[in-house]
């Protein structure tokens, strides 16, 4: 686990240190994924833990840290959500026994003053049950702990733990921030506009996605969109497949995103608007099915939404990429 601050994320991090130490015992920390929040987080809980912080970020010499990097501190816990075996596209969730055990742990007597550290990624992912058990905690927390709780979607949150817990947003970085980070991680100048436009200004993502097998089976799969009666959905359904367990998940989510960029700027450029996305597929986009009324796009773009926060655990990724991209071609052959 990394637990040093971004580049971007230094100013913020002096500040939230500065609040949480000295102010209420929960944090709701509000970022995108691929802004880095779960760095920011996680940066945020060595500093509170460090016996000896530098500037607001820590040292990495102490044994707090020492015991942090080797994944082994006794007043740290992380919640993370279980994953399943990636066979089908399941529903990220932290199970309720895994915030009991939590829970005991926090109760415990901290080994340092700087007290016990939980650190929950993301908070969205707790079951109704989760939720509850650790919002008693919450409401009655044990003296000397910092709860952290990470997401991108407060609003999926329970109200009343959103009561509990004080908000500290994680700035986007600006294009120049971003773009120096990708370079010195090796990024070639020439592809990062296009990767940021890819996903929004967020550097993790542009950074995975250039690593990834995905990325580059992605240019593949907008020139099959534009042939969409020609679309080969059994290729998509088996390369999702062909992945390792682990990956199978990762292709399904990144394939839905995709297809949910190229219906969003299919949607603009009917609406006279450039992409914001596919910079360069102005026109095609422009020429691809004529015919669709705007509404039955929408309403199969409001489909892709609701498969990506609510998957069905019950079908493989490759069933279900292959209805999606059958309805694409229903829809988008006209």
């Amino acid at each position: 686990m990394q637990f040093s601050a971004l580049p971007w994320q230094r100013t913020w991090l002096q500040h939230a240190r500065a609040l949480a130490a000295g102010h209420h015992h929960a944090w709701l920390i509000v970022g995108r994924s691929g802004d880095g929040v779960s760095e920011a987080a996680a940066a945020l809980a060595a500093t509170l833990l460090c016996q000896a912080p530098r500037e607001g970020d820590a040292c990495g010499e102490c044994p707090s840290c020492r015991w942090l990097a080797g994944d082994v501190h006794p007043d740290f816990k992380r919640l993370v959500p279980d994953l399943g075996d990636g066979e089908t596209v399941k529903l990220p969730t932290i199970k309720v026994d895994a915030v009991r055990d939590a829970l005991d742990f926090m109760q415990l007597s901290a080994g340092a003053e700087q007290g016990r550290v939980l650190l929950v990624d993301p908070a969205t992912a707790l079951a109704r049950e989760s939720a509850n058990a650790l919002l008693k905690a919450l409401e009655e927390p044990p003296p000397n702990t910092r709860w952290l709780l990470v997401t991108a979607q407060p609003e999926r949150l329970l109200p009343t733990i959103r009561s509990r817990a004080l908000k500290i947003a994680l700035p986007r970085p600006d294009r120049e921030a971003a773009s120096t980070w990708l370079r010195a991680q090796g990024v070639a100048a020439g592809d990062i506009d296009a990767l940021l436009a890819r996903t929004r200004g967020a550097p993790l993502d542009a950074l995975s996605f250039a690593r990834s097998e995905s990325g580059a089976a992605m240019a593949d799969f907008v020139h099959d969109l534009l042939r969409p009666g020609q679309l080969p959905t059994l290729k998509w359904g088996a390369w999702v497949e062909s992945g390792a367990k682990a990956d199978r998940r990762e292709r399904f989510t990144t394939m839905l995103r995709l297809l949910l960029d190229w219906t969003s700027d299919w949607s603009r450029t009917r609406a006279s608007l450039p992409p914001l996305v596919y910079l360069g597929q102005g026109p095609a986009l422009a020429r691809l099915a004529p015919g669709l009324p705007a509404a039955e796009a929408l309403r199969y773009h409001r489909a892709l939404l609701r498969k990506l926060n609510l998957p069905d655990t019950t079908l493989s990724a490759r069933l279900q990429l292959e209805s999606i991209l059958l309805d694409y071609r229903a829809l988008f052959s006209r």
